[in-house]
């Protein structure tokens, strides 16, 4: 691996290692959001907890993070597939975050930012299909899911240097949500009241 892109790499850990849910959570006196409800530190759990302005800052935290992270190794002039292993780190660290224990969020709005600094088209088309999902099923792993696993036909058609390291995003995400998997399978599954 070169030294750049390992350097860049551990830069976006730690900075998905910030989990904005527990921070906002701890500056407001809340309870730590990985007790309550899903015990996910995510914008869904922090919406689900009450309180939309603090889910709002949550997402645009998480979302930030991934997008500053490959916005840096950009401008340290690493080519675009690097851009993705450094995306990657990102999530790795938004979902085992060094700085909280390694207890972790599912990494679908680092991935967001991530992909809208890499492949804003792409990005673009999972935020429509996460939309349209939750509008229908008013659940925000099932949207979460079919949104993340849109991006890979798009990236194999248009940017196939991206494909591998996003394809592992996507996985990560896909297996942070094998519970919420099995309990779609199930017809179990939680949705968001009107």
């Amino acid at each position: 691996m070169p030294a750049n892109l390992l350097l860049w790499s551990c830069i976006a850990y730690l900075l998905g290692s910030v989990s904005f849910a527990v921070l906002i959570s701890r500056l407001r006196h809340l309870p730590d959001p990985r007790q309550l409800g899903s015990r996910n530190p995510g914008a869904s759990n922090m919406l689900r907890l009450g309180n939309r302005s603090l889910a709002l800052a949550t997402l645009l935290g998480d979302l930030s993070k991934g997008a500053l992270a490959v916005a840096l190794a950009w401008r340290a002039g690493l080519p675009l597939a690097e851009q993705g292993w450094v995306g990657l780190a990102a999530v790795c660290g938004h979902v085992l975050p060094i700085f909280h224990r390694l207890q972790g969020g599912k990494g679908v709005a680092t991935a967001a930012g991530v992909m809208l600094v890499l492949a804003w088209p792409a990005a673009l088309l999972a935020a429509l299909i996460w939309l349209a999902t939750f509008y229908w099923q008013r659940m925000a792993s099932l949207a979460s899911l079919l949104a993340s696993l849109s991006l890979l036909p798009w990236l194999a058609w248009q940017a196939p240097t991206l494909l591998l390291p996003v394809s592992l995003m996507v996985g990560l995400i896909l297996l942070r949500h094998r519970v919420n998997i099995g309990r779609l399978l199930n017809g179990q599954e939680n949705r968001f009241k009107p």
